[in-house]
């Protein structure tokens, strides 16, 4: 328990840039007004003589670990050693430089901010740039250019930022990043969140949001629409709405509750699974597809089942070797690997490998490999066929085809 010596009123002293106020170590000094810097010894306190203020026209100085039981503005705060504490708002004109730690139960506002240990702030910070070699807490919002924090990051309330690098994890309320947000670990934002690019080497979890770029090592989870232009995760997405942009890259799993629309290319590792209708250019699934309806203008690869209610239509639909498909099929050109099972197809040019069954097929021309079995065929110009394909029904010819679905 620290003691301190009986409280002394500092006289207040003339302006004279020479001159130092100096609180000796182990003092609880009342003051008011200091014309001139301040420095204050180890294990100090100080308290305001009148109000709930103390005002320094000059600089501040600790000298070790040092309380301040009010309001406190200065032009400078330095400390080289030892935790300052301030039980109210800290108002610095110019920069703040402390080596351990700083605590205030209010607001922050400073030119610039560099704390080697741990910040934090019992309300809001206001700065314009904010270097903290530990943790930085705050307790409402935070306003400013650049934050810098080698640990971890935490805001309950909102952030208006340009750039946030933290080395560790990141948890904001919500608000606006400008510019890049770099994680090393997690990043997470509990509220709705503007912003530019995200990179982080683990996870991701938004509460909805819109910028232009995630880039994701780990995991990508959004709680709520997400609209961003460029998505690259290397392990799973999740979005519990619906999902738009250019394109989203995805090395393992993504699931969208809501639609998805990406208006360049969808490229997916593993599994695709979204809730309702998928529409844009390109999409390319190495394993499975499964949606309520998916519309393209590009061209539609999947690696192994498609399962759609409403059907897929895309300018060229490719269903890989040993595929399956649910629903019906409908494009441009449609080609079905080896012993793949599709339903219904609708399409001007039709490609079938060898061993593979289908159901109705409606196409201008068509080209069945051997061994395939043909529930029903309709068509308008060209059929050829390899050995031992069975028809369940007559192939027929006709002058036009019936109108296509979707």
């Amino acid at each position: 328990m620290i003691t301190y010596r009986e409280p002394t009123i500092l006289p207040e002293v003339p302006s004279l840039e020479s001159m130092e106020t100096t609180i000796p170590e182990r003092t609880t000094a009342k003051l008011g007004v200091v014309e001139s810097d301040l420095r204050a010894g180890d294990h100090t306190l100080i308290q305001a003589s009148e109000g709930s203020l103390v005002l320094v026209k000059g600089r501040a100085r600790c000298e070790g670990s040092v309380e301040v039981d009010c309001d406190f503005e200065c032009e400078s705060l330095e400390s080289r050693d030892g935790i300052v504490r301030v039980n109210g708002n800290l108002t610095v004109h110019e920069d703040i430089d402390v080596e351990e730690a700083l605590y205030t139960r209010g607001n922050v506002k400073a030119h610039s901010v560099e704390v080697g240990g741990r910040l934090s702030v019992g309300i809001s910070l206001e700065t314009r740039t904010a270097d903290v070699g530990g943790s930085l807490e705050v307790q409402g919002n935070v306003e400013a250019d650049s934050i810098d924090v080698g640990g971890s990051f935490e805001v309950l309330g909102d952030v208006k930022l340009k750039d946030l690098d933290v080395g560790g994890s990141a948890d904001v309320g919500g608000g606006e990043v400008t510019g890049r947000i770099e994680a090393g670990g997690r990043f997470t934002s509990r509220k709705e969140l503007k912003f530019d690019r995200i990179e982080s080497g683990g996870t991701v979890e938004l509460t909805g949001g819109k910028g232009r770029t995630i880039e994701v090592g780990g995991r990508l989870d959004s709680h709520g629409d997400l609209s961003c232009e460029e998505i690259e995760v290397g392990g799973l997405a999740s979005v519990e709405g619906n999902l738009s942009g250019k394109q989203a890259e995805v090395g393992g799993r993504i699931s969208v509750s809501g639609d998805l629309a990406l208006t360049v290319r969808l490229e997916i590792g593993g599994v695709a699974e979204i809730g309702g209708y998928l529409s844009g250019a390109d999409v390319e699934v190495g394993g499975s597809l499964r949606a309520a309806k998916g519309v393209l203008s590009g061209t539609a690869e999947i690696g192994g089942r498609v399962e759609t209610k409403q059907g897929l239509k895309a300018n060229r639909i490719e269903i890989g070797k040993g595929g399956s498909c649910i629903g019906d099929l409908v494009g441009g050109t449609v080609y079905v690997g080896k012993r793949a099972q599709v339903q219904d197809v609708y399409c001007s040019e039709l490609v079938v490998e060898g061993g593979s069954k289908l159901g109705r097929v409606f196409a201008e021309s068509v080209d069945i490999g051997d061994n395939c079995v043909v529930g029903e065929l309709v068509y308008t110009r060209e059929l050829k066929e390899g050995e031992r394909v069975v028809h369940l029904k007559p192939p027929q010819k006709v002058e036009s085809l019936p109108p296509f679905p979707l």
